[in-house]
């Protein structure tokens, strides 16, 4: 009987020890430890090299978002970019080393949309160019420090080398009446009315001019080709022109 007793305690004792445990955890007001992904730094970042801020990122999550700023080497602030998801969104400026505004670029997702423009130190328009989806639109504006607008651009023009008969070739030469320099030539055309580069070849050139040797070709016909030319202004901008030339044989190519 005494065994049995003693038995009883021992087995009413362990089964008070077992809930008692349990009460004391649930009791304790701790929680369990919650895995949050990490997402990343928020804040923001210096980036310096030799004692000297080179640029400043601002992060939430571990992605741009808010301004980037790019400086001189003497500190001076270079350009600010504003950023949205990781994404360029919103007019990005670039300054002069003493503050003041040289350029201003929109941007929607990483990509210029609207008037970009240019200024001078003194505050008035240098130049004025537009896109619309990354695209360029083929003219721009340009002005003068006394904010008379630029003209007399150079004219495009093309001459012929006529070998068709002997050869089955007809070459042609385009350049700009000037004879400038740093000038482009592509084949190809504006995609709804925009500069396109990834949409055009680039033709043979030398510094001045550039050539397209068409080949007599059975079975092709074409009344025309078009001939994209990009000017360098004196002011460092690209200005583009659309010619089209007729040709005198349909079957080149």
């Amino acid at each position: 009987m005494k065994q049995f007793t003693l038995l009883t305690a021992a087995i009413i004792m362990i089964l008070a020890s077992a809930c008692g445990g349990g009460a004391g955890q649930e009791g304790s007001g701790r929680k369990k430890d919650v895995q949050v992904a990490d997402t990343g730094y928020t804040g923001i970042k210096n980036y310096v090299r030799d004692n000297v801020k080179l640029r400043e990122v601002t992060y939430k999550n571990g992605i741009r978002e808010g301004m980037t700023r790019t400086f001189y080497k003497g500190g001076q602030l270079e350009q600010e970019i504003p950023y949205s998801g990781d994404s360029k969104n919103g007019e990005a400026k670039w300054f002069y080393p003493d503050g003041k505004v040289f350029r201003v670029t929109p941007y929607v997702n990483d990509t210029i949309h609207g008037d970009q423009v240019q200024y001078y130190k003194n505050g008035g328009v240098k130049a004025r160019l537009r896109y619309t989806d990354g695209r360029r639109h083929p003219g721009l504006e340009e002005f003068l420090m006394s904010g008379e607008k630029v003209t007399g651009y150079p004219a495009i023009r093309y001459r012929v080398n006529d070998r068709y008969a002997e050869r089955g070739l007809y070459k042609i030469f385009i350049e700009f009446d000037d004879m400038a320099e740093n000038v482009k030539f592509y084949r190809g055309d504006y995609v709804n009315g925009l500069v396109d580069l990834d949409s055009l070849s680039p033709l043979l050139q030398t510094a001045t001019t550039g050539y397209l040797d068409l080949q007599k070709k059975p079975g092709h016909h074409a009344d025309s080709v078009v001939v994209i030319g990009s000017y360098l202004t004196q002011f460092g901008n690209r200005l583009y022109y659309r010619q089209a030339i007729r040709l005198p044989y349909k079957d080149l190519n």
